[in-house]
């Protein structure tokens, strides 16, 4: 929606100059005269190369969580939408939402509504959050949908919350690892193994060993560089490909603790995103495609969703469907039938979804609990390692001027 500069008079004949969004000239006359001005002039703002970064770039997910909050609760206590759409767009700190507010204000102004005119910003509304809040304009339950919403994005804020906290430990027990292999033995080890040769001292076999890795590291440390980012780019691209990607998420499924991990919250995901969208009034159609649009963070369980899919299009229940696909837990598969015979399935989702919340959130702990002393016990073998390849030929110094005196 273009901005236009405009300058006006009011009724005492002052002049006044701003800058408003509006669909046309006329649009922006009609604006200012409901506010008691005049138009004298206007004329369109050239947009910049910087424009689209303000009204597409991201916007932090809290504050769409915030968000939300505040439009259902505004709209349960009886506010018109876009009195509630003004309201909250003053109390946001954020400048680009903010004005991603005002145009979608205008926008339903101009008689557009709300799904609509979110619509129009793609990359800060998601396929989820549109598509409910259309089913909530729809059911005229749009409260609801809203605060359904917000729990839900607020919930994987909180899961991606724990795995940041969960990687903090190990990313520092790692650097402080590749800090103390970096000084001593790319450069204190072979400043000693130096003096200690003209010394004429023999080094015993660890020093060897660490000398000779230290040797090598610092030769072809430019290639080792190379492999080090070329191995994660190769890898990169590979699980763009759809096949790749299948093959690469599936391997990760397989990883001890960490596959268990990357599973629980796909499944998480699923469950919650389904039970969200289900309660909206979704058909199952529309659930599916979103789910399968990169939704479950796997694409192993994204193709695998997709054949159940394909499945349920041929006439089968969900739960068969889910099951002929393969590569679901017995215990999903067993929800989703238990909330299919009793007529439930959200609330069977939703149940399900809590379960493989906790499960995130309790592997999680159990693998930083593991991470903690295998990390200590890392950290103590190469600290031993490089202190035995120092000391043993110091002893050896010191052995050799015993037998001198």
């Amino acid at each position: 929606m273009p901005n236009y500069r405009y300058r006006a008079i009011d009724a005492a004949g002052r002049l006044s100059r701003g800058t408003a969004m509006a669909f046309s000239e006329a649009d922006i006359e009609e604006r200012l005269r409901q506010k008691g001005l005049t138009l004298i002039v206007s004329r369109p703002v050239a947009a910049n190369v910087f424009s689209g970064w303000v009204t597409g770039g991201r916007i932090k997910p809290r504050l769409l969580v915030e968000l939300y909050h505040r439009l259902s609760q505004t709209l349960e206590l009886g506010l018109p939408i876009l009195s509630a759409l003004e309201e909250n767009a003053r109390l946001l700190p954020s400048k680009a939402l903010r004005k991603i507010l005002n145009e979608v204000h205008i926008a339903i102004e101009g008689g557009s509504p709300l799904f609509d005119s979110m619509s129009r910003f793609p990359k800060v509304f998601s396929k989820l959050d549109l598509g409910i809040v259309r089913m909530g304009e729809q059911s005229g339950a749009l409260p609801k949908c809203l605060k359904d919403l917000a729990d839900f994005r607020e919930w994987k804020e909180n899961i991606k919350s724990i795995l940041r906290r969960a990687t903090i430990y190990p990313s520092f027990v790692i650097t402080a690892i590749l800090g103390v292999i970096g000084v001593w033995v790319g450069y204190v080890l072979p400043q000693m193994a130096v003096m200690l040769t003209d010394m004429g001292v023999a080094l015993p076999g660890v020093t060897r060993i660490v000398l000779q890795v230290s040797l090598f590291a610092r030769a072809y440390w430019p290639w080792l560089l190379g492999l080090a980012l070329a191995v994660p780019a190769v890898l990169y691209l590979l699980q763009k490909t759809p096949k790749g990607g299948i093959l690469m998420h599936r391997l990760v499924l397989r990883v001890p603790l960490v596959g268990n991990i990357a599973g629980n919250i796909a499944l998480a995901r699923l469950c919650h995103n389904f039970a969200t969208m289900y309660r909206a009034g979704m058909n199952i159609s529309s659930i599916f495609e979103i789910l399968m649009d990169h939704v479950l963070g796997n694409r192993y369980l994204e193709d695998r969703l997709s054949q159940a899919f394909r499945e349920i299009q041929l006439g089968q229940p969900v739960a068969a469907g889910f099951e002929k696909a393969g590569g679901f837990p017995p215990l999903l598969l067993g929800g989703i039938r238990n909330g299919e015979t009793t007529g439930n399935l959200d609330d069977a989702f939703k149940r399900l979804g809590d379960y493989y919340d906790q499960e995130v959130k309790r592997t999680v702990q159990a693998l930083v609990n593991a991470l903690e002393p295998m990390s200590i016990l890392l950290l103590g073998g190469v600290f031993g390692l490089i202190v035995l390849s120092i000391l043993l030929p110091l002893y050896d110094v010191i052995g050799q001027f015993g037998q001198a005196y």
